[in-house]
């Protein structure tokens, strides 16, 4: 009781300690910039679970170290996750929901707001963006898998996409985004109420609607536990054989000579 009493102390004197540091308070925004990233070391895969269920993985290859995955085929592309084989710390980074990937659109950092989402349709796997906070808002197409099988398949991302990662004050952090430029891809997406564009990359027009996703835990941008928190994923647990202890296998040895003596086989 005592323990748990210092213990609970202690937490809410760091707690104010940092409040007291921060260049910031949980009331005031906190804007995140960008970095590029070199393209070839992030890929999108959608692996599969349950009952025709995907779920969106970000992989980043650390360049110089153990290959994180490989691909093969086409239409879809699958991916053979090779970080699942060995200790992958050091070697690869994986982001598996909207608390390590998200969507950026012409600088502005959606969060939370906008969730990535993986939709089967007509033979094809889309990632699309849901906006939570506004239904009516048509999804929003940001890669396809180009085709549809039982295996871990690579997203490819539409033109005007690209990954990049979050950074704060110049300090790169491990989210990183789905990030369009409407510059280059030369359409800007609809992400406001008041946009009246036909967007290509919307899909109100395949019969697939904006339906309320299942949202994560929410982690608010700014918070101590993104900043410095270091880029640690949990890793593949390896379920070892239980061997009973020495003595259990004595006991057990023992036991069965006993059964044998008693039925007559007992030789000795």
């Amino acid at each position: 009781m005592l323990k748990s009493f210092i213990s609970t102390k202690l937490s809410v004197l760091a707690l104010t300690t940092l409040s007291a540091i921060l260049p910031f308070s949980s009331a005031q925004a906190v804007t995140f910039q960008e970095t590029e990233v070199n393209q070839s070391e992030f890929i999108a895969v959608a692996q599969p679970y349950g009952d025709n269920k995907y779920n969106l993985i970000v992989i980043e290859q650390i360049a110089g170290k153990n290959a994180c995955w490989s691909e093969s085929g086409s239409n879809p592309v699958n991916v053979d996750l090779l970080l699942v084989n060995f200790d992958f710390s050091g070697h690869c980074r994986r982001s598996t929901d909207a608390n390590g990937y998200s969507i950026r659109a012409d600088g502005q950092d959606y969060g939370l707001d906008i969730l990535l989402n993986l939709v089967e349709k007509d033979g094809n796997l889309l990632l699309i963006g849901n906006n939570r906070k506004n239904l009516g808002q048509p999804p929003i197409v940001v890669g396809t898998a180009q085709g549809l099988n039982g295996q871990p398949m690579k997203i490819q991302l539409n033109p005007g996409w690209r990954f990049s990662k979050r950074t704060y004050e110049g300090k790169m952090l491990g989210h990183v985004y789905f990030s369009y430029d409407s510059a280059s891809a030369q359409t800007p997406l609809p992400l406001n109420n008041n946009s009246e564009v036909n967007n290509p990359e919307t899909i109100d027009n395949l019969g697939v609607t904006n339906t309320s996703p299942v949202v994560p835990e929410e982690i608010p941008q700014g918070t101590i536990q993104e900043i410095v928190s270091p880029d640690v994923q949990p890793q593949k647990q390896i379920v070892k054989p239980v061997v009973a202890p020495r003595n259990t296998q004595e006991n057990n040895r023992n036991t069965r000579r006993s059964s044998l003596t008693q039925s007559g086989w007992d030789r000795h």
